[in-house]
């Protein structure tokens, strides 16, 4: 039987994770692949979510991977990383229930979501609020108020989206705070069809790739649901509006980072500019940061946020359609940054 180890980074921040998991395809071929934990230091909430997707995904495929020195690094195994890798090893995803300062690897499946809320005689929206709620508390250091609501919002919206929308059986997430940093990190995974298939359910969008359909998924009021024409089921309280993406990566724009991957391209809007990145996901990855000690300015900017998403949206409705260029110049001049 042949063999290979593969050495994991020393860190599992998000470049290095995407690098790692770029890596994978690159493999030689043998019976099986030995993951070595030894040099691992430091790992975050979105490189343990996928990491652990991507190990997942090759294993489904008949990959066959065993481990070794996995046990230097307590802190993953009590957020669960190692079980959700597959192994023996630490905290089940959501076994531990967190507290104000992280939430361990979550894995939740859409029909027991659905369940739950049949048995308690409630939408599925009232459901996904209440988990939505804990992220907007945990992300602003804050148990009320306008921010917490408009994430609240915001992350019910993201979190619908993977329900109503992608057709993925589990939505993944998972969050972390720094004190000492005054950083707060939130990354939400699905295994769904992907944002260019799903946007390309609207008629009045042109989608031709991944990167364009990330570009056009940050403007306010793009749905590949909810378009011109189509009928409006005024009974629906959840009725989709496209602003979750567009809120979010704004105001983690502002001092932190957003960055959304799907399909074959990422995107990371940061201080440093926007960069595109070549991945190979199958679903939607999310990765929020927010500088907490910015909470206050982020909440002025709230009302700035959503007056000019009204703008925009309205700027391309009617027969001015939005297509993916336009989108990319509009993001582009949004952020203040380039986009070469």
């Amino acid at each position: 039987m042949t063999s290979h180890t593969i050495l994991l980074p020393s860190s599992l921040d998000l470049i290095h994770s995407i690098e790692f998991a770029n890596s994978l395809r690159e493999l030689p071929m043998v019976d099986e692949y030995i993951l070595d934990f030894e040099a691992l230091e430091w790992v975050e909430p979105f490189g343990m979510l996928w990491v652990s997707g991507e190990i997942q995904r090759h294993s489904n495929q008949g990959t066959r991977f065993l481990a070794k020195n996995f046990t230097v690094n307590s802190y993953a195994a009590h957020m669960g990383f190692f079980q959700a890798l597959g192994m023996n090893y630490g905290k089940l995803p959501g076994e531990v229930t967190g507290n104000l300062n992280y939430v361990p690897i979550t894995i939740l499946k859409v029909d027991e979501l659905t369940k739950e809320a049949r048995q308690q005689f409630k939408e599925i929206g009232k459901i996904v609020e209440k988990r939505s709620e804990q992220l907007s508390k945990l992300l602003t250091r804050q148990e009320k108020g306008d921010l917490v609501d408009m994430l609240t919002y915001a992350f019910q919206e993201i979190i619908r989206n993977v329900i109503e929308h992608s057709r993925s059986k589990t939505i993944q997430y998972c969050a972390q705070y720094w004190p000492t940093k005054q950083l707060v990190e939130i990354a939400v995974l699905d295994t769904g069809v992907g944002i260019k298939a799903s946007l390309s359910e609207n008629p009045y969008l042109c989608v031709e790739s991944d990167r364009e359909a990330l570009n056009l998924s940050l403007m306010p009021g793009i749905s590949g649901k909810t378009y011109k024409g189509k009928p409006v089921d005024p009974y629906d309280v959840w009725q989709n509006s496209g602003f979750g993406l567009y809120i979010t990566s704004r105001l983690c724009g502002n001092g932190g980072s957003f960055f959304i991957c799907s399909g074959n391209t990422g995107l990371l809007l940061d201080d440093s500019g926007k960069t595109y990145f070549t991945a190979s996901f199958q679903g939607t990855a999310l990765r929020l940061q927010l500088r907490t000690s910015r909470t206050e300015t982020l909440k002025q900017s709230l009302k700035s946020f959503l007056k000019e998403g009204d703008e925009i949206a309205k700027s391309y409705s009617g027969n001015n359609r939005l297509t993916a260029s336009k989108a990319s110049r509009m993001l582009s001049a949004d952020f203040e940054r380039d986009d070469s």
